[in-house]
């Protein structure tokens, strides 16, 4: 075991910094959502990774699943992600000069990039690490900060929360006069009075209490009318916006249908007006609350809620869910349906009550700490990088002895070791009679789950890149690696997902 309850919570501090993430959204639910930004960016729901042209817009190459433009710089961006993946030698780095420049100056021009689009297509056809880089970006630049607005107004609602995503994409996340968070001060500024609604969710908007599809239906109302009468010049060219209205159309289309949570699909508009159903082709919609990612679907979250009950004898605010909790878990149900005050609850209970924190804590250890760490004791483990490592490997990948479990990576790791490793950490494993130095170890352990992120071998695990896109995991403890940083003490220094040096300490979030 780590050498003290502190250092536990300290190692879940870690955890919860490399995989939490701000946006409400998951699984189908944002998987939908970005299917129907694909609708009306490219009109079907594939991830166009290999589309590339001039839209004569005034912003150079458009490109890829986010409309990257060589003339605003996050295409230069995604480039710049994917020379990260291949060490800077690949087909782009030829125009590599060009393109800052373009960046750097905000430039239509797209002389001397003649070739450019012949390998962005070529690329985004199967270069996973292109389209790794396209995922990275646009998270990055787009979706990441799109919920955290969302997460600022309190929305609750997937529809609510895709259409920020998808303003967020045509107009931009930054402040400028056409931007989200624009539109979002100008929809809030029309709420002079309390505002009531059916939806079942309360907003507060400048001390008002909105009804939130009545606070959605008049954002959606601020971007019509800015998508016809744009504020900065340079979204004026032409009747380009205006064109798109389609956009606002579909999403209150969805509205008057009641759509206000996704879950394997839902009806949209297409750009000609037609109904549309868009299919999750990704991942689970699994809700995903609390220190360890709790599954409604996996029973995982059904066990934290039977822990619960004990400690408050079965009435509390879970019980009216119970059998639909207890479906769905026993039948592995990615379904949501029945739960749709399931978020607010876990929230409101996760802020204050000890007991369930308490529950919470007693099935996250059952689960995965104490296997985790059991199988750190089997290895020899001292440093609690490494230990950390193997619950974080846990949580995401299961403790289980399945292809991709902590189990089979521990032994895939074990199996490269064919004869003594030395280092200078100053604690030595025994792997198949081998002497090996615990830090060159580690490297090859986060190594091979690295490779497995990237190339899953259980089906269930294989959807989309939904694993890809979540190599900051391994790129935090890297950092932390490389920095020396064996053990833990009152606070140390990691990456946040987005690559950011952050300073954690002791801390868990229910």
């Amino acid at each position: 075991m780590l050498r003290t309850r502190n250092i536990i919570l300290f190692v879940i501090g870690i955890v919860s910094v490399i995989s939490s993430t701000t946006a409400a959204l998951c699984g189908c639910s944002k998987d939908i959502a970005l299917r129907l930004t694909n609708i009306y960016e490219n009109g079907d729901t594939d991830f166009h990774y290999d589309y590339c042209e001039n839209i004569e817009d005034g912003r150079g190459f458009t490109a890829g699943i986010a409309g990257f433009c060589t003339g605003t710089g996050d295409a230069w961006e995604v480039i710049q992600a994917y020379h990260k993946l291949t060490g800077g030698k690949d087909d782009f780095s030829p125009m590599d000069s060009v393109l800052q420049k373009y960046a750097e100056e905000e430039s239509d021009s797209t002389s001397g990039l003649e070739d450019y689009c012949s390998v962005w297509e070529k690329l985004g056809k199967s270069d996973k690490k292109f389209q790794q880089a396209q995922d990275s970006i646009r998270d990055n630049l787009y979706y990441n900060p799109s919920q955290k607005e969302a997460d600022k107004l309190g929305l609750k609602f997937d529809i609510s929360r895709g259409e920020m995503y998808d303003t967020g994409i045509q107009h931009g996340t930054s402040d400028d006069a056409d931007g989200l968070s624009s539109l979002i001060k100008y929809t809030n500024e029309k709420f002079t009075s309390d505002q009531t609604g059916d939806s079942g969710s309360t907003l507060s908007i400048n001390g008002k209490k909105v009804d939130e599809i009545e606070w959605l239906k008049k954002f959606i109302e601020v971007r019509d009318d800015d998508l016809k009468n744009p504020k900065e010049s340079y979204n004026q060219g032409g009747n380009v916006w205006a064109d798109d209205t389609y956009r606002t159309k579909s999403y209150t289309y969805m509205i008057d249908a009641g759509t206000y949570m996704f879950s394997k699909s839902a009806q949209a508009l297409d750009n000609d007006g037609n109904p549309i159903t868009i299919k999750c082709e990704k991942e689970s919609n699994l809700r995903r609350p609390g220190i360890a990612g709790f599954c409604t679907g996996t029973g995982d979250a059904w066990e934290v809620i039977q822990a619960y009950h004990k400690l408050t004898g079965g009435k509390d605010d879970f019980s009216s869910m119970d059998s639909v909790l207890q479906k769905y878990a026993e039948g592995g149900d990615d379904s949501t349906s029945g739960l749709e005050d399931y978020c607010s609850v876990w929230e409101k209970l996760g802020k204050s009550d000890v007991k369930f924190q308490q529950a919470q804590d007693s099935v996250r250890d059952s689960n995965n700490l104490n296997p985790s760490q059991k199988l750190a004791d089997e290895v020899g483990l001292k440093f609690d990088v490494s230990r950390g490592q193997m619950y974080d490997t846990g949580i995401q990948m299961g403790t289980g002895d399945d292809a991709d479990g902590l189990s089979s990576l521990i032994k895939y790791t074990n199996e490269e070791f064919t004869s003594d490793q030395t280092g200078d950490s100053g604690s030595t494993l025994d792997i198949n009679g081998k002497k090996v130095d615990e830090i060159v170890w580690l490297k090859k352990f986060i190594e091979v789950r690295e490779n497995e992120l990237k190339n899953p071998k259980e089906k269930d695990n294989q959807a989309g890149d939904a694993w890809a896109a979540t190599l900051y995991r391994t790129k935090s403890y890297s950092y932390i690696v490389d920095a020396g940083t064996y053990m833990f003490g009152t606070s140390i220094k990691a990456l946040d997902n987005d690559g950011n040096p952050v300073t954690q300490a002791k801390k868990t979030r229910y």
